[in-house]
């Protein structure tokens, strides 16, 4: 198990992360979500162990990652930044990966690199970005890790590679019950391939949830609302964003379904059906609400009928 218990880091006195808690079982796809600035490559950085926390501990199977070369040897790092040694061409860097780690499989990088259709003879300098981060990727499975961490990964990939690199990656979590934790600015990807999500802004989370609980406590509607309501309180607690499409009004709710539909009943609110949901809108609406303060750490209202988990 993967565990990051109370994390903090910060760059001259200002914190960039605070109070980040996450737990990530092997054989788990956990996804990290949030805004550009938000805090993740920091986060993962520390999970790493290149960063040392200014608080709190990231243990795997309970030993700390910071400054222990041994629990090291068991994770392998997919960034964003594609810093390769330029000179050497793709199976020269195969090479240069099998000097420094014992688990490092040759057959299975050759088998990837086939895959991905990456010429081996190839100079590394003349790759294009998204072969780089088909590389990068490749030179991590093939180290065999127990605990992969991957900043972007799918960065410059075309439409077929991301589809290949969300199989691979399946693939090796299903077979080899590899522990994953990955950030990821494609949120239709991270619907399809992980477990659980944790999302944060501005270096807190605030809202964390396996992704069938995401789907489940948040819905979305098409209905007629009435001109006036009878209790502008209630109806302000449960319809979120609402957008007029002809006669028919598009809006979220938040909650137990059950009881959304009690409330929408209770509204006037006619016709209403419900429609099918993705996890980027979830994650929009409910940075939408943390932003005004109504969403807790469990993706639920903050006040009114619906209570903190």
């Amino acid at each position: 198990m993967l565990e990051i218990k109370n994390l903090q880091k910060g760059y001259n006195n200002r914190p960039v992360i605070r109070d980040i808690n996450i737990c990530i079982n092997r054989g788990e796809v956990h996804g990290l979500i949030g805004s550009n600035g938000a805090g993740k490559t920091t986060l993962l950085k520390c999970a790493i162990g290149i960063y040392k926390p200014a608080q709190g501990t990231v243990l795997y199977d309970e030993k700390d990652i910071y400054d222990n070369p041994e629990v090291k040897a068991k994770v392998a790092y997919v960034s964003e930044q594609l810093d390769f040694l330029e000179i050497y061409s793709v199976a020269g860097m195969a090479k240069y990966y099998q000097n420094f780690y014992d688990t490092f499989s040759r057959k299975k990088f050759d088998e990837l690199v086939e895959r991905f259709g990456i010429n081996p003879k190839k100079n590394i300098g003349t790759l294009s970005k998204g072969q780089r981060s088909k590389l990068n990727f490749i030179l991590a499975i093939a180290q065999n890790p127990e605990y992969l961490i991957m900043d972007e990964p799918e960065s410059g990939m075309d439409v077929e590679s991301k589809a290949m690199f969300r199989d691979i990656l399946i693939e090796e979590v299903e077979n080899k019950q590899i522990g994953v934790l990955i950030s990821c600015h494609e949120l239709a990807d991270v619907e399809r391939m992980c477990d659980s999500v944790t999302m944060i802004e501005a270096g807190e989370i605030f809202a964390q949830k396996t992704v069938d609980e995401f789907m489940e406590s948040v819905q979305k509607w098409n209905g007629i609302l009435p001109q006036k309501t009878t209790d502008d309180k209630l109806f302000t607690m449960t319809v979120h964003e609402a957008f007029r499409i002809g006669n028919l009004t598009e809006f979220y709710t938040v909650g137990e379904r059950e009881e959304s539909e009690r409330i929408l009943k209770k509204l006037c609110i006619e016709d209403y059906s419900g429609q099918q949901i993705t996890l980027e809108e979830i994650y929009m609406l409910l940075k939408k609400m943390h932003m005004q303060g109504k969403v807790s750490a469990s993706g639920v209202w903050q006040e009114g009928g619906l209570k903190n988990e």
